[in-house]
């Protein structure tokens, strides 16, 4: 059984409150509905619960392997949520790779929210991986955002993914920007490619892409240009992350965004979570996990962890993820 243990941010016994074990677990509806959204560039699926009481607004992103979590979305609107499952590249019509996506496009996501009448008017914003640090960049530049879950994310504005290069190595190499505002490529911290994890790449053996991932800048103001601005989020931040990640440094990066909401005395809830487990810990139960790796442009990703591990807290991270949505929309 996977354990995770909380990160100063909030004292134990209130983070322990606020999404702790068995707590709170919204009620189950049997019939969920869902349509296509398209319209605007938007590429996404509503899923909204049965019934005609509120079902409050959320945000659904899935991570580097790109397309839709429509079976995310369903399970979550099956707990009581207007779920937004948002594609923001690899599918038609959007982007091949995570390459100067606009911000602006995920508010474009809140605007179908709010057409929503049971979804109310604070939105929720979740996503695992690359979808986590969307997540929390989405929650910093939107006031409607009243409650974000990063799932293995990063509170660091990551390189660019241009599947488009073909090779892994072509992929890490000066990366461009993934994100704009305005028009304006965000900065972010570039990649490193070490000597092991090259030569592990030609052989063909798998690699932890978190290798590529440099450690948090040491000088505050290299740190502070390509870090989240988290404390302007209007709403509670929950941070899910994994001590042995093997696809990003999940921990430490998910780390300087707790840091900065200390250091900002955030005014809504917040805590880390830490989860002994590797990066294949997003989305809802499913199958049991029987590898730790997976295919990759390029090659293979060891994603950290063990099977057992990460299938435990994989439904822990879900637990958490629906109840603090749940306490800070509802």
């Amino acid at each position: 059984m996977s354990r995770g243990r909380w990160v100063a941010g909030l004292s134990l016994v209130v983070a322990v409150g606020l999404v702790g074990g068995g707590c709170f677990t919204a009620a189950m509806v049997e019939t969920v509905m869902t349509r296509p959204v398209r319209g605007g560039g938007l590429v996404g699926v509503l899923a909204t619960p049965g019934g005609t009481g509120p079902a409050p607004g959320v945000l659904l992103l899935g991570g580097g392997e790109g397309g839709l979590r429509e079976r995310d979305a369903e399970i979550l609107a099956a707990e009581g949520f207007t779920v937004l499952a948002l594609a923001y590249f690899g599918m038609p019509g959007l982007p091949g790779g995570v390459v100067d996506v606009p911000v602006e496009y995920f508010s474009r996501g809140l605007d179908v929210l709010s057409g929503e009448p049971r979804a109310g008017d604070r939105f929720g914003v979740t996503g695992g991986s690359r979808g986590g640090e969307a997540a929390l960049l989405v929650g910093a530049h939107d006031g409607r955002v009243g409650a974000v879950v990063s799932v293995v994310g990063s509170g660091v504005l990551t390189p660019g993914v241009d599947y488009s290069r073909g090779a892994l190595l072509d992929i890490l190499t000066d990366a461009p920007a993934a994100w704009t505002v305005r028009g304006r490529r965000l900065p972010y911290l570039q990649h490193m490619i070490p000597d092991e994890m090259r030569d592990r790449i030609e052989r063909g053996q798998p690699v932890r892409l978190s290798s590529a991932f440099p450690p948090p800048p040491d000088d505050p103001a290299e740190l502070d240009a390509v870090s989240i601005r988290v404390e302007r989020i209007k709403g509670a931040v929950l941070l899910l992350s994994a001590s042995d990640d093997g696809g990003l440094p999940s921990a430490a990066y998910s780390q300087i965004a707790l840091d900065r909401l200390s250091t900002a005395n955030h005014r809504f809830p917040y805590a880390h979570r830490v989860f002994d487990a590797g990066h294949s810990i997003t989305g809802p139960p499913g199958e049991t996990i029987v590898s730790t790796t997976s295919p990759g442009p390029g090659g293979t990703f060891e994603q950290g962890g063990t099977p057992a591990a990460n299938t435990a807290a994989r439904a822990q991270a879900w637990q958490a993820t629906v109840e603090f949505l749940a306490q800070n929309l509802r």
